[in-house]
């Protein structure tokens, strides 16, 4: 192999790295947003950590295990992630994402939002090929919780009417669907 085959592979390797581990992000943003379980472990090694502010610290299937009866019983939610920066190394990556996170939950008889600001810090590995999350630590850098006062673009939509496909937290949900 000359010296510019191997260049080119080592690209083409980095590439695909890249790409495996943004799917494995769009991946973990689906299975939370949809409390989808084993969609979220697809997502980490067996033995991975997750390390989740102070709600959670210890085995990632763990975490889900716990998050998914908690996230089947909130309201709305919805994850979105922004650039990633990828530092690889070998079979190793090392990646921050930017994360916003909506939520409404129901507190003393009231609907709230809460919007979170933060990012994702993890250790991807390759494994027998395969890019997954090994460790993660969710970093958070701002909150803000408000009364929901939800009009659907001040009155725009009715989301009562035929036609308007609303989120669900299974495999209901629209996206689920082929067409």
């Amino acid at each position: 192999m000359t010296d510019t085959e191997r260049a080119r592979a080592t690209a083409l390797d980095r590439m695909l790295a890249r790409d495996a581990i943004r799917e494995i992000l769009a991946r973990y943003a689906r299975g939370i947003d949809r409390a989808d379980g084993p969609l979220l472990k697809s997502c980490y090694f067996a033995d991975a950590i997750e390390e989740h502010g102070s709600t959670f610290t210890g085995r990632a299937h763990d975490y889900v295990d716990g998050a998914i009866p908690k996230v089947r019983a909130m309201g709305v939610m919805q994850h979105l992630l922004g650039n990633s920066y990828i530092e690889l190394d070998g079979d190793r990556a090392y990646v921050e994402t930017y994360v916003w996170t909506f939520l409404r939950m129901e507190r003393d008889g009231r609907s709230w939002d809460t919007f979170t600001g933060g990012r994702l810090h993890d250790k991807f590995e390759r494994r027998d090929g395969e890019w997954k999350i090994a460790h993660r630590r969710t970093v958070f850098d701002w909150n803000r919780d408000t009364p929901a006062n939800e009009g659907w673009c001040l009155g725009y939509f009715d989301p009562s009417a035929p036609g308007m496909r609303r989120g669900r937290k299974d495999a209901s949900d629209p996206t689920y669907e082929k067409f």
